[in-house]
């Protein structure tokens, strides 16, 4: 599915590609996490103005696990259990508009269980303690107003 979306005043074709092989994708900007709990609820975090999944841009040297485990802990405060982490998907996201800075580029997307959710502490990234929240996976369409294509992921989340 394609769904084009203007983010701050930037105009882009968003697709999502269902796949839980990722090929060789140059230029990954993001990896999201959909993490449940033991009560499969989800985790989600507000770390400025609006809520979204735990994840964030991959550091030099990261595999997708390794930006997803690092950016959990730091935005988080939740440990995850490794090997229940599973891609499940990608953002293919093209600009149409001139003034947008990066050319093609994805955001990957993943599942996975919580092992230990500790106290919040400073994200050292962004100097504040995000807000947290474990929600009903029916409800993440209320907190991240993420449209169709976000629609598509909640239900691919909970299916895998």
């Amino acid at each position: 599915m394609k769904e084009k979306i203007d983010w701050n005043g930037k105009i882009y074709e968003t697709e999502w590609v269902d796949s839980e092989k990722i090929p060789n994708l140059k230029n990954v900007t993001q990896v999201y996490g959909f993490l449940f709990d033991r009560k499969n609820k989800l985790c989600i975090v507000n770390p400025k103005r609006d809520w979204r999944l735990p994840g964030g841009k991959p550091e030099k040297g990261e595999n997708w696990k390794d930006t997803l485990v690092r950016e959990s802990e730091e935005e988080a405060d939740v440990e995850l259990e490794e090997n229940s982490l599973k891609l499940i998907g990608y953002l293919k996201i093209s600009p149409i508009s001139k003034n947008c800075e990066k050319g093609i580029h994805y955001q990957l997307r993943a599942i996975g269980k919580i092992k230990k959710v500790n106290k919040q502490t400073i994200d050292i990234a962004e100097n504040l303690i995000s807000e947290r929240k474990f929600i009903e996976p029916k409800d993440f369409l209320e907190y991240c107003k993420w449209g169709k294509l976000g629609e598509i992921q909640i239900k691919k989340a909970i299916t895998s």
